[in-house]
């Protein structure tokens, strides 16, 4: 069975688990990014109101809601890490997985902000594709 060639990587080039390492030391800890305590109460009080993941809904599937997300990612924003308007409730799934994956194509400018929303043309179309 023919196998891949071997790659290599510049001496001075990070390895990827050095390029991990690097990153979350920039990002800081969750704490650091606002992620406190108050933000714990609020979140399960949110998950509490949208038992059902949103996304799952759509496409006619019940499955509990795991975690808070920001549709629009924050970036330190605090105004908008507390703006509920921009909170859906999702399963783990949808959040690690396709969410993960739009907020990538959305930063390289492939897709508009209405997409980060988890019920969005792009994002059930994205998830159909990963799933099935």
């Amino acid at each position: 069975m023919p196998t891949a060639p071997k790659t290599f990587r510049a001496a001075h080039a990070p390895t990827p688990k050095q390029s991990e390492q690097d990153y979350d030391r920039r990002r800081g800890s969750a704490r650091e990014r606002g992620y406190s305590s108050k933000w714990d109460k609020a979140s399960v009080a949110f998950l509490r109101k949208h038992r059902v993941c949103k996304a799952c809904e759509a496409v006619g599937i019940l499955q509990a809601t795991e975690v808070t997300d920001h549709i629009v990612p924050h970036k330190g924003d605090m105004g908008l890490f507390w703006d509920r308007s921009n909170w859906q409730a999702c399963c783990r799934w949808h959040h690690d997985v396709v969410k993960q994956m739009l907020e990538r194509e959305f930063l390289a400018g492939s897709i508009g902000r209405s997409d980060l929303n988890l019920t969005s043309r792009a994002a059930l179309d994205l998830a159909s594709r990963l799933r099935f």
